[in-house]
């Protein structure tokens, strides 16, 4: 069962817990009752049947040591029930941080699974946003408040019922006085909150993408001198938050206010009410001293309830994002049962008739055949946009023919198999992926650690002179994007990856495109290693360059 259906058992685990608090709230409450009846009404342990009750039942002779037993047993009920309130509080946070992880880790994986076009056709900075942020913001802004709004309505709803009970007039100016307020920062309020969230939001998520850009392209910022553009739209993005925060707590602020006024209003009326019905003077100072201690506990949950609404109301934006973790559609790298029987390549690699295209009516590729010989080095050259680095995605099976199929020997790529094939294929694309880790890492990926295979890779790749450079060796980080090599040694990275997994297939992306004749050839020559040949390696090169594609057998123009 994935992931996200287990939340539903949290959510009956936390509501239950919320009960639980409201309860212990209202308990602690209630037992302010009889002190309070000691002290205001006239004979008040004769007055009342539970307390007549434990003064005989207990043989007590003396007022005061009733008052102190009375006295200790709420500071004892109280000190126990906030113990209580502290570990459901902590279960709860642990809880809400579990359900995070969830939601995070299972977007996370929604978006991988949605395969290369979907994150080709959507902005990295917004993926990243939405995985962390926003899901943060969905639990502890959606998820997290829901459930507390839930238990101070409860606690208000038991607190109000319990007024009726004493007293119905004063149950009934609670409501009639309170309601309006809540109805009206429903409907005037909640929109507001609802629209600054979003805001909010999206200006975040610019100032994510801003940074990020800032940062990824350093040099090109530093030498076009576009610093001081960028921290014109950097400002403008922490003027856009601001702007929609200052809203919000503006908002917010009016509402506590409202409410505090609002039970202002009920004190008087209730004050005024007692006095003018004409009640006797112990009973309407009783029913003050109740009014008051139940407004103590009211007012708090009232101001919560509309606290944590409007923090629901700015985040309500999140929910749009966290459908996308249960949405089927649209899924190009479905999770589905890979074969765990080895895939066989003996002879070739075939493309058989193959359509593709990214929009519909527009090919990108239109009934395409080519059949390459194990062992054989292809190069596939064209203009710009004629469909080379596609016809590798396609033999990754990172794209999926909307016609024809690919075979390996007389085997179809598919979903099934292409868990088994990567197993047999290195790929090197043009932007090569680069870790903030050690180079060790960098080749190994999620391999298993072979150090005498990983020293035969590095020299195979060519990498042994950079290695002697490192001050760590293979265990030197080599920065963020691999800031810290040239165009030429993260190229050999991805070789030795290749070299290393032992992959008998070599699919090369536009390798030299951003690199020096010098370089260019060096990585020519890395690629005629007699590794490559005594190990009847494949190799498949896309490039626009005639000097690296020299070294194949045959060169394959789509212009």
């Amino acid at each position: 069962m994935p992931k996200i259906f287990r939340v539903s058992s949290k959510w009956l685990v936390l509501f239950f817990f919320t009960l639980m608090r409201a309860f212990l709230e209202m308990a602690g409450l209630a037992l302010f009752v009889p002190l309070l009846l000691l002290l205001l009404e006239e004979d008040g342990i004769a007055k009342n049947e539970w307390l007549n009750r434990i003064y005989t039942g207990l043989n007590i002779d003396s007022f005061g040591t009733f008052l102190l037993l009375v006295c200790g047993v709420v500071l004892i009920f109280t000190v126990l029930k906030n113990f209580a309130l502290h570990k459901i509080n902590n279960h709860q946070n642990r809880s809400l941080l579990k359900i995070f992880s969830q939601y995070s880790e299972s977007l996370f994986t929604s978006y991988y699974n949605k395969g290369l076009l979907f994150i080709k056709e959507n902005s990295s900075s917004s993926l990243s946003h939405n995985t962390n942020t926003v899901c943060y913001s969905y639990v502890f802004g959606v998820f997290g408040p829901a459930i507390t709004l839930a238990g101070d309505l409860i606690l208000a709803i038991l607190i109000v019922a319990s007024l009726a009970f004493v007293n119905i007039y004063i149950a009934l100016m609670e409501v009639v006085l309170f309601f309006p307020l809540l109805f009206f920062y429903q409907m005037k309020i909640g929109g507001e909150l609802q629209r600054a969230g979003k805001s909010d939001n999206e200006a975040k998520k610019n100032q994510w993408r801003v940074t990020i850009e800032t940062f990824r392209g350093y040099a090109e910022v530093e030498v076009n001198s576009s610093f001081p553009k960028l921290i014109k739209i950097f400002k403008n993005g922490l003027d856009a938050i601001s702007n929609s925060k200052e809203r919000t707590e503006s908002l917010r602020s009016i509402s506590s206010k409202l409410i505090e006024i609002g039970v202002i209003v009920v004190i008087i009326g209730v004050v005024l009410t007692g006095y003018f019905i004409g009640s006797n003077g112990g009973n309407f100072r009783m029913l003050i001293a109740l009014f008051a201690v139940a407004t103590l506990k009211l007012m708090p949950a009232l101001r919560s309830v509309v606290s944590q609404y409007s923090v629901i109301k700015s985040n309500t934006y999140t929910l749009e994002i966290i459908k996308d973790i249960n949405k089927e559609d649209y899924i190009d790298n479905e999770q589905v049962p890979y074969s765990i029987n080895p895939l066989k390549f003996d002879n070739n690699l075939e493309f058989r008739n193959v359509n593709f295209g990214f929009g519909e009516g527009d090919l990108t590729i239109n009934n395409f055949s080519l059949t390459i010989t194990k062992g054989e080095k292809v190069g596939i050259k064209g203009v710009s946009g004629s469909g080379k680095s596609t016809l590798l995605y396609l033999l990754l099976g990172l794209y999926k023919p909307s016609k024809g199929d690919i075979y390996i020997d007389d085997t179809p790529l598919s979903p099934q198999n292409r868990g088994e094939w990567h197993k047999r294929v290195g790929y090197v694309s043009q932007d090569i992926f680069i870790m903030d880790t050690t180079l060790a890492e960098n080749i190994i990926l999620a391999q298993e650690t072979d150090y005498d295979r990983l020293n035969l890779a590095i020299e195979q790749a060519s990498l042994k002179g950079l290695v002697d450079s490192l001050p760590m060796g293979i265990n030197t980080r080599i920065g963020d994007s691999g800031c810290r090599l040239s165009g030429g040694e993260k190229q050999r990275v991805a070789i030795a990856r290749a070299f290393y997994k032992n992959a008998d297939v070599f699919l090369l992306d536009e390798p030299t495109s951003s690199l020096d004749n010098k370089t260019e050839e060096e990585i020519a020559r890395t690629l005629e290693h007699p590794a490559f040949h005594d190990n009847n390696m494949t190799i498949v090169i896309v490039s626009h360059k005639d000097s690296i594609l020299s070294i194949c057998d045959r060169i394959i123009d789509l212009s």
